[in-house]
Order: structure tokens, then sequence, then C-alpha cells
């Protein structure tokens, strides 16, 4: 199971793509229709949420408890594969994700419209609930909440306020998990999204080959799992399936 930032960086895309419109003193046409990601089943409806109230001094994104996903480089986010009994019924814990991965997959996405913007402080928290039968059905209501800051330099914002930023972005929330977008300072800007990235979204069957969980019908959860005690750490591998780059962790009930 890999966090997908699909629909995070289509997000992030559609909203810088709107604002340099805006910022180059022209209407944005190219920025249409992106709806979301490649990525797991079913999530993406968060319907109308849209009246995000402008810029309402966001302070950050920082403390969101122990979801936190800014882990420096070099640390150790999750556990190794180890496999383990996974039955039972799981709901979302904590979550974590390599910054310099998380960074470098955000940021290739987001460039085109900023080549300039950076990647702040990000938080994540899992929600909802994954059931694993002894009969090799499952049930799963499982996404991830995430708050995700970016610099904005005053080249992307142009003669723009943050004020003015927030409201121009605005047209993006209710769009790719995007829930609400704010913006504050001065000259450059930290724009603050919150997002939703559906991770098992679906019923079905799994089936368990060593110590790689996999679900028919959702196949964005397939992926190396651990458990320990009466955690289950979904999670999610770099391109050479060497490193744990992201993981998701579910307390049994």
């Amino acid at each position: 199971m890999k966090i997908d930032l699909g629909a995070v960086t289509a997000g992030w895309a559609l909203l810088l793509c709107t604002l340099s419109g805006f910022a180059g003193g022209v209407a944005a046409g190219g920025c249409g229709g992106s709806n979301g990601s490649n990525g797991s089943s079913g999530g993406g409806g968060n319907s109308g949420m849209s009246g995000s109230s402008g810029v309402a001094g966001s302070g950050g994104s920082g403390g969101s408890g122990g979801a936190s996903g800014s882990g420096g480089a070099g640390e150790m986010c999750g556990v190794d594969p180890c496999g383990g009994d996974v039955v039972g019924t799981w709901v979302g814990s904590t979550a974590c994700f390599d910054r310099a991965t998380f960074s470098a997959e955000f940021l290739a996405g987001v460039k085109a419209s900023c080549a300039t913007a950076t990647l702040g402080n990000y938080t994540l928290t899992p929600t909802g609930m994954l059931a694993l039968n002894a009969d090799m059905s499952y049930t799963g209501t499982l996404a991830t909440d995430a708050s995700i800051d970016v610099n904005l330099p005053a080249e992307c914002v142009g003669n723009m306020t943050c004020a003015q930023v927030a409201q121009v972005m605005q047209s993006g929330v209710g769009r790719n998990g995007v829930k609400s977008v704010t913006c504050v300072g001065t000259g450059s800007c930290v724009c603050t999204t919150l997002q939703t990235i559906p991770i098992i979204q679906a019923t079905g069957t799994w089936a368990m080959s060593g110590t790689n969980l996999t679900f028919a019908g959702a196949p964005g959860g397939d992926g190396p799992v651990c458990v320990v005690g009466s955690s289950l750490y979904l999670l999610g591998l770099d391109a050479t399936n060497t490193k744990v780059t992201n993981a998701i962790v579910l307390t049994k009930q």
C-alpha cells in the first residue's frame, strides 16, 4: 500500500494553474477538469465544502498529533514488512511519509505552475476502518486526511495579496479531495490545503502471500504489511522495493 499522491498533486496543480492565470493578468483557461488521481478506489467525492473561509488565519498545519509525516532525512518511517495475522477490525491511528520522498513526488507535480514553490509542513491522519474477516472478505472505509503547507514566493503570486491568492484558489475546493484552502503572509504566501486521500474504500476479498496483503477491487491498497501487537502497519515501498517510505498504522478493535 503506497499512499498515492496523485490526487494531492493533481489538486495542487489545478490550484496553482488557476493562480498563475490570475497572477499573470489573464483568465486561467487551461486549468481544466483534472478530477483526481489514478489511485485507489472510489474516495474522491468531497462534495461541496466549497465555502472555505478565505484567509481565515491558518496557523500552519503543524500539530496534528502523532500523524506527522515530516520525518527528517534518514528517519525510519514505519517498520520492516513482517506479515502476521491480519484478521480483525482495524481503525486508523497514525501515518507517516518519508519527507524526502514526499517532497520529490509532490513538487514534481506542481513545479510546472510555480517552479520555485517549496514544501512546508504536512501532516497525515488516517480515518475510517478496515475489516479483514476470517472468510477472506473485507470492507474498507479507509482514507487519509492530509494538511499540506506550500510556500509560494512572490514571483508565483504576482501583485496579489495572500487573501486574494486564497480567494482565487477556492475554485479548486471540492475537486481532487481538496476540502479547504487558506493562505497567509505578505509578499510571499504560505498556503495550506486540507485534502482527503482515499486508501481502501471498497468491499471484496483479500489474500495474503508472504508479507504482502492484496485486495480484490482495491488494488491501491495492495502491499507489504506488518502486525505488531495490536497494530497493523500498511507499508509503502520506494521504487526499488527496498525502503519503506510511508506507512499507515491501524489499531485493532
